[in-house]
Formats: C-alpha cells, structure tokens, sequence
C-alpha cells in the first residue's frame, strides 16, 4: 500500500474503487479530500481488505459487476455509490507531474 497521508485508517472518509476483471485499484481520501491511500489488489483479496476499512462511503463506475460489489460492500456495512460511466470520464485526468515523481 502506498500511503500519501501519515494518520491512522479511522481518517478515511471516502474510497474509489476502480473494478477490473483481475485487479482492482483503491484510492482514499481523508475528510479533508487529501489523498490518504493508494493500494492496488487481486479479486481475491477485496473482502479482506475492506475488512481493515473503516465504514465510509465506497464509490465506483457502473458496469457489470459493480452492482454485485455494491451489494456486498453495503452488507460489510459501507455506503456505496455507483457513478454512471458518463459522469467518470470527466475525472480521468492521468497523473499529475508530483504523482509521477513520487512514484519513480
């Protein structure tokens, strides 16, 4: 996991999670809208890691089993949001020149 934020987990207000077939990556945000995690994981490991979560409000793009794990995280006890894949693609912007020296 790559924190960009010191603080404990309790600090996580929001959580994006973009849902690929194998992969999926998870952004959090603190109340204040900081970045606070960026973590990347297998299919597999979805359940544990929201497991560790605090309860928050957990928002992804539509498509297909975005509504299968919308129901799933609501039963962990999350709020989740589904955006329609119309309104993400206006937040699409790639990586900011600071993001991409912070990762090399």
């Amino acid at each position: 996991m790559c924190a960009k934020k010191s603080g404990s987990f309790e600090d996580l207000a929001v959580v994006g999670a973009d849902i690929g077939k194998d992969t999926f990556h998870l952004v959090g945000f603190d109340r204040a809208g900081q970045l606070f995690m960026r973590k990347q994981i297998n299919r597999l490991a979805l359940n544990a890691t929201f497991e560790q979560l605090p309860r928050c409000i957990v928002g992804m793009e539509a498509y297909l089993s975005a509504h299968f794990v919308s129901r799933t995280r609501r039963g962990m006890g999350f709020e989740p949001r589904i955006i329609p894949a119309i309104n993400v693609k206006p937040f699409n912007k790639g990586q900011s020149e600071e993001e991409k020296k912070t990762i090399q």
